[in-house]
């Protein structure tokens, strides 16, 4: 003697469309998820072009010229937070030869890659010694990565590059 189980309507339907239901969810999940990508990415736009990109890059011979000028210098560049603060940036200075870079004059403008409205104008180091400088921000500088765009002088050397640093 056998019983036989009943099955309902909706249980057949599943039985026969199981694999093509899996099928269709799974593309409908990924077009799903690259509609919210995509709406994403549209909103929040990067900024991390310039303004005027193409003038600036239409004078490639004085850019390269530059940066040949600034590695014929041989000084080694870095940046650092000073202090609680965060708003003074310190520059250290090492000449080809290892030693501390004194007597420098120039500016130094705060570039945050990420948000260009926290960008700093251009301010005058200061002279801390022993191959120090200093730059002061108008505000404390908020937490992530920063570039300190350096255009610094001593004689007929001239050093003019992008030096990266974080601020924790």
């Amino acid at each position: 003697m056998s019983t036989e189980v009943t099955r309902t309507k909706f249980q057949k339907f599943l039985d026969q469309n199981l694999w093509p239901m899996i099928i269709v969810a799974i593309l409908a999940g990924t077009v799903a998820m690259n509609a919210v990508l995509v709406t994403v990415a549209a909103s929040n736009p990067p900024q991390l072009m310039t303004e005027h990109y193409y003038e600036k890059g239409s004078n490639l011979k004085e850019i390269v010229s530059e940066k040949q000028a600034t590695v014929r210098t041989g000084w080694k560049v870095t940046a650092s937070v000073a202090g609680d603060e965060r708003d003074l940036v310190m520059l250290t200075i090492i000449d080809g030869a290892g030693l501390p870079c004194d007597s420098i004059v120039g500016s130094c403008s705060l570039y945050r890659p990420s948000d260009k409205s926290l960008d700093r104008d251009a301010a005058q180091i200061m002279s801390m010694g022993n191959g120090r400088y200093a730059v002061k921000a108008s505000t404390p500088l908020a937490r992530g990565a920063w570039e300190c765009v350096a255009d610094l002088n001593l004689r007929e050397k001239h050093f003019r590059d992008r030096i990266s640093f974080f601020v924790n």
